[in-house]
């Protein structure tokens, strides 16, 4: 199934944290397609079907958590992986060296304000993650905690 380009899917439980970061990928000048999930075991059955191009997931949801879901993307048979952020409240380095053992491409620290939230989401697109493929999880990109 090949990548579909600007479709990104939010996989979050808590509402709040859903909607500012909807609010600040609305707030780019470009067209996205955006699905948001509740649980990793929503962003699992909803990537039967789609192929999304980035996907931010929430560390500590119910049901099967960021981690599990992380695991079993990375383990699905695509040649076009989706680029994919963890969004987590925690700093803490476990979080972010087991995100880089199952895969992740980044990690963030949850911003505490629409306006962070913007310059993260502004400085993700900037980004250029076309090598992400010849290079799987740069240390740069996991390791900056963008508050």
């Amino acid at each position: 199934m090949p990548r579909e380009p600007n479709l990104i899917i939010i996989a979050d439980d808590d509402p709040d944290d859903s909607l500012f970061l909807l609010t600040a990928l609305l707030s780019m000048p470009l067209e996205l397609t955006i699905i948001t999930v509740p649980s990793g075991d929503k962003l699992i059955n909803i990537l039967e079907s789609v192929s999304p191009q980035f996907i931010f997931l929430d560390i500590n949801m119910h049901k099967k958590n960021g981690f599990e879901a992380l695991k079993h993307i990375r383990s699905m048979k695509r040649s076009d992986q989706p680029t994919v952020i963890m969004c987590s409240t925690s700093s803490s380095p476990h979080d972010i060296r087991k995100s880089q053992e199952l895969g992740a491409d980044m990690y963030v620290t949850k911003p505490n304000s629409i306006q962070n939230y913007n310059r993260v989401i502004e400085g993700i697109f900037q980004m250029d993650w076309s090598s992400k493929a010849n290079e799987r999880i740069p240390a740069k990109l996991l390791l900056s905690h963008l508050q």
